[in-house]
């Protein structure tokens, strides 16, 4: 099962709760948390939804996404973004960054999209340059 907040609208106190209630039910099977960027809440977002309990997250490299039922939604949560932040918080996800990158730059380079993570508006758009 995946909850999405699709539109970027929701606030890490409302995510809290409903991941916290969704999983006191016993729900059989994965819950996996999808979060937009609308407001700038997606990080804190998961972050809600991690200390709820969750353990699955649905992001796009570069915050590539959108909702076509909510014009004007931001894209997805970023994978490197995200998968940078739990790094920095020493929580380990099997995910290799230096590849992760890699496969950012391979992204950026075949779209005409503009790619929204925070790494690369810190990093000036240098993805070469390491973490």
């Amino acid at each position: 099962m995946v909850l999405c907040d699709s539109i970027g609208r929701a606030n890490p106190n409302q995510v809290y709760q409903l991941f916290s209630k969704t999983l006191d039910l016993g729900t059989k099977g994965k819950v996996t948390a999808h979060f937009h960027d609308t407001y700038g809440f997606s990080k804190a977002n998961s972050f809600a939804a991690l200390q709820a309990g969750i353990t699955s997250f649905d992001t796009a490299i570069g915050g590539l996404g959108g909702c076509p039922f909510a014009p004007g939604a931001a894209g997805n949560d970023s994978t490197e973004d995200f998968v940078f932040m739990l790094n920095e918080m020493g929580i380990e996800t099997g995910i290799d960054f230096d590849r992760l990158m890699d496969c950012v730059n391979l992204v950026k380079e075949m779209t005409e999209r503009r790619l929204t993570g925070h790494l690369q508006q810190v990093r000036g758009g240098n993805m070469e340059q390491r973490v």
